[in-house]
């Protein structure tokens, strides 16, 4: 099978999932197709279904199983990038903001177990840290829109890197709530404290982790693949400029 004929079985699959035929059938081939394709012909389907009409937004939502099946591309290209490289250095703040989403919803849920404030309670504590933190995602965000997608994008992909843009934007109000909320959590009644911490906490957990895995098992080994190795050394320099995280880890700032 050539490699134009994956792609237009992948689209006739998304648009079938997309049209909400997501059946256990549907979903089977889908996953069987994803395992002999690559991120790049996946990226590339997708870019002809936004040429087609399809709205962005119905392509955040594909099968999980469509992005399961893309795990071994990071393996491979953890493998092949050095540490220091842009890539490595956003994979490896993906497992450091990953950590910190795993802190939110463990705070998150030991505060829906309380019943009123105490400002002695360390968990308040830990919420404006991590309000901090998730505010401080937006240099890596900025890093990813200024200097990788625009590169992504010349390659005429511009599907994956238009939709990974619009969830940012879509995070942020939500991050930055979290963040006003964990500074004031004394001057707001508790229970509807609770209820909205419960709203954003939840919405950023799952649509950022989600973000993340699209962008490590697709996003990025699609730039790896489109972008040239002589490109590498700009993307690295722009990145420089912008700054890093504070929780960049310092191996990939040392290299």
């Amino acid at each position: 099978m050539t490699a134009l004929t994956r792609k237009e079985e992948l689209k006739n699959l998304l648009e079938r999932l997309n049209s909400g035929e997501a059946t256990e059938k549907v979903k089977r081939e889908a996953q069987e197709l994803i395992n002999s394709i690559s991120a790049k012909e996946l990226s590339e389907a997708e870019q002809e279904l936004i040429n087609d009409g399809l709205e962005e937004s119905e392509l955040r939502h594909l099968c999980t199983a469509h992005i399961e099946a893309m795990a071994e591309e990071l393996k491979e290209l953890k493998a092949n990038v050095p540490v220091g490289h842009p890539l490595s250095t956003l994979i490896s703040e993906h497992e450091e903001i990953l950590k910190i989403l795993d802190r939110l919803d463990e705070v998150n849920s030991e505060i829906q177990k309380l019943d009123d404030f105490d400002p002695d309670n360390s968990l308040f504590d830990e919420l404006k840290d991590i309000g901090s933190k998730l505010l401080d995602t937006e240099k890596h965000h900025t890093r990813e829109e200024e200097t990788l997608f625009p590169e992504v994008d010349k390659s005429g992909v511009t599907g994956p890197t238009r939709i990974m843009r619009m969830e940012h934007e879509d995070l942020w109000p939500h991050k930055e709530r979290i963040n006003e909320m964990a500074a004031n959590a004394e001057e707001i009644d508790f229970e509807d404290f609770k209820t909205e911490i419960k709203e954003h906490a939840d919405y950023v957990v799952v649509t950022l982790r989600d973000h993340i895995f699209k962008e490590n098992n697709i996003l990025y080994p699609t730039a790896k693949d489109v972008i040239k190795e002589s490109q590498w050394e700009e993307i690295k320099s722009k990145s420089d400029e912008i700054g890093y995280c504070s929780f960049t880890p310092a191996a990939e700032l040392n290299n």
